[in-house]
């Protein structure tokens, strides 16, 4: 919106995603989205980008600020994962808690580690994954799940 002032299409696409968080916000979990609702949006979604479209063949964007044409485009080819979240409860209007995750790797990559090869990098994420999932299921400590997970395996060797 601020690269490109002269554009109407990234205005009216912004008003409208923020309608269809505060919509999803407000849904309720027994009851589940209403269809008419979400295809009005989708429909409002497909107009925002046909105007988009025809803006970016009128004037066609700037070599200096593509970000918005390349915005548009990527808008218009993951539509369907861009409004997944308008259709399954269980995926989030937003990416904060990936965005956490991977930050928490990022500075275990630039504090301490060096990997020498991806399945290293791949055992390091198979790791924190599991010790989130132990975090946010357990009553426990997360040391005394991870403990008897070494109790069960050293308990199936010796059988």
């Amino acid at each position: 919106i601020q690269n490109e002032p002269d554009r109407e299409w990234n205005k009216k696409m912004y008003k409208l995603l923020r309608e269809m968080v505060h919509y999803r916000n407000g849904i309720d979990e027994t009851t589940g989205f209403d269809e008419k609702t979400v295809m009005a949006f989708e429909e409002r979604y497909d107009s925002i980008l046909e105007e988009a479209r025809e803006e970016y063949e009128y004037i066609p964007p700037s070599k200096y600020y593509r970000e918005g044409y390349n915005l548009y485009r990527h808008m218009a080819k993951y539509k369907s994962s861009h409004l997944l979240f308008l259709h399954d409860i269980r995926v989030p209007h937003n990416n904060n808690m990936a965005e956490r995750l991977l930050r928490a790797y990022k500075r275990k990559q630039h504090q301490v580690m060096s990997f020498r090869s991806d399945a290293s990098i791949d055992y390091l994420c198979q790791s924190m994954s599991m010790l989130l999932s132990l975090r946010q299921d357990s009553e426990s400590s997360v040391y005394d799940s991870v403990s008897k997970i070494f109790d069960r395996q050293k308990a199936g060797r010796s059988t």
